[in-house]
């Protein structure tokens, strides 16, 4: 929430500085900087809007619960970003190639682009902070945290704030060329060019950032090391013969929920077998403190019939 409301409060004032300043220079740079931070600014009200929604209690209609909501509006951030940003600013680098004309009063582009990476480096380095936090806690390191977290919120902040610092640093380098007066046009050509190198820079993480969050949304398994923790857990109970199948969902970021069957000794009778649900249920919850729903499918040993396997699909 902190990463988000900061992101927030950067990217408005930054997108409204980028505005005034794409107005007095007439920079095509500037004004796709300026579409990609309005498509930020947007886009941490989508991620607010999931982070409120989220927590509604589970009802008749959504008897899981609306953790997914999560999933949903980073899906939509990421539709925003390419719809938006990317679209603009390959449309506006374009035109200007094709009508090339240089910009003015660029001491207004420099002061902005300058603000802008202050403000972009205190945003991104609070989303940071507050990640590598979390991945301590969780005991990863932040790239594996990176890698496996389920939290797309975290993630969409740290990719549009990547993205946008990349942003300013294209926009200066093709104002500076256009200052210079390098290369054909008289300079005029660069200008159309990062504005372009914007929006294939703003596609590429709209495209990562949705096909994250589509995983999710399809009803992505927990990590392996979530899997292999909770398979342990159920198989150290001394009344478990086999686990014969275990299938895991992510319902949110830190809700996981199980559904196992599993293999029990011949020889327990009806009140063994209630117990022995309990206390596997309680080891489960141990291993692995994200799981909040456990349905078992039990059998005695002698009854078991082989399943066929679920195929592993990666990627």
């Amino acid at each position: 929430m902190l990463a988000v409301l900061g992101a927030l409060i950067a990217n408005g004032l930054i997108t409204v500085l980028k505005f005034a300043a794409a107005i007095m220079t007439g920079s095509s740079g500037m004004m796709a900087e300026s579409l990609h931070s309005l498509a930020d600014t947007t886009n941490q009200v989508f991620l607010l809007l999931g982070l409120r929604f989220y927590k509604r209690p589970a009802s008749e209609k959504h008897p899981f619960g609306y953790g997914k909501e999560r999933f949903f509006w980073s899906f939509i951030a990421a539709i925003f970003i390419f719809g938006v940003g990317a679209t603009y600013a390959l449309y506006e680098g374009f035109q200007k190639l094709t009508h090339p004309h240089a910009p003015e009063n660029l001491a207004w582009a420099y002061w902005v682009l300058g603000i802008s990476f202050v403000l972009e480096s205190g945003s991104i380095a609070l989303a940071i902070w507050q990640e590598v936090k979390e991945a301590h806690h969780e005991g990863l390191t932040f790239r594996e945290y990176l890698r496996e977290s389920k939290d797309p919120t975290a993630k969409t902040v740290i990719f549009e704030d990547s993205a946008a610092l990349l942003g300013i640093v294209i926009a200066f380098i093709g104002i500076y060329l256009t200052d210079m007066h390098a290369g054909p046009g008289d300079g005029a050509y660069w200008d159309g060019v990062a504005s372009m190198t914007i929006g294939v820079v703003l596609a590429i993480v709209a495209f990562v950032l949705a096909r994250s969050s589509r995983g999710l949304l399809l009803g992505e398994a927990a990590t392996p090391k979530s899997v292999a923790a909770i398979r342990s857990a159920i198989e150290s109970h001394p009344n478990v013969c086999e686990v014969i199948e275990l299938l895991t969902m992510h319902l949110a970021p830190k809700q996981i929920l199980i559904n196992a069957h599993i293999n029990l000794r011949d020889d327990l009778a009806t009140d063994d077998i209630e117990n022995a649900i309990e206390e596997i249920e309680e080891l489960i919850k141990r291993a692995e403190p994200k799981v909040d729903m456990i349905f078992l499918e039990t059998a005695r040993e002698s009854k078991t019939e082989e399943k066929e396997p679920i195929p592993q699909h990666i990627g």
